[in-house]
């Protein structure tokens, strides 16, 4: 009998998926885009917490690994990011900014529920002629408030940095990308054969 360990990652199906959808919703009609663009933006999501999670689990053992496997998305990234070398740079906060916007779309879109909102505000005359013309208030944290190709970019531009980032270094650190361990690629291997 053979005992086999086997490895899966899908991060670079999740990452296909959005950047598939994202092409499709460049091309698609203004008043529908939203079935094209908040899947893409999601997907993206989903990869960067899914390459988050393979390159953790190449840097960190044993309990390490199960509290950086536990932490924030942000935390995840801050923790990898400190524990490789890479600096706190000005391009650094800029991701960390677009990683904490990825976070606030995964949750409103993951938790979503109704929210009220009560404000204070001049009706315009429409509204003034009718109450079923008041315009509802959506909270900036609001998944479709924060859809939007620009922003789908972004997200996919974290997805991708941090790729390179993982990738420069392994280069640095002389570690073969195609290793069983911080690679993000499927694979199975013999542990033993005794066959």
């Amino acid at each position: 009998m053979a005992r086999i360990e086997s490895r899966t990652s899908n991060s670079r199906y999740l990452e296909s998926i959005g950047l598939t959808l994202l092409e499709e919703a460049k091309s698609t009609e203004p008043g529908y885009i939203f079935k094209k663009l908040v899947p893409a933006m999601a997907f993206f999501c989903f990869a960067f917490e899914s390459k988050l999670n393979g390159y953790g689990d190449a840097v960190f053992i044993g309990q390490e690994l199960k509290k950086y496997i536990n932490s924030t998305i942000i935390g995840k990234f801050q923790w990898l990011c400190n524990r490789i070398g890479v600096e706190g740079s000005d391009t650094f906060q800029e991701l960390c900014k677009t990683i904490e916007l990825m976070v606030i779309f995964r949750n409103s879109l993951v938790h979503s529920k109704i929210v009220t909102i009560e404000e204070e505000r001049e009706l315009s005359e429409l509204e003034k002629l009718n109450p079923r013309f008041i315009r509802p208030k959506t909270s900036d944290s609001d998944f479709m408030m924060i859809r939007s190709v620009e922003n789908a970019e972004k997200f996919q531009e974290v997805t991708t940095t941090l790729e390179l980032i993982w990738s420069n270094y392994c280069i640095k650190n002389s570690i073969h990308i195609g290793d069983n361990r911080g690679s993000l690629i499927s694979r199975a291997r013999i542990l033993s054969d005794d066959q």
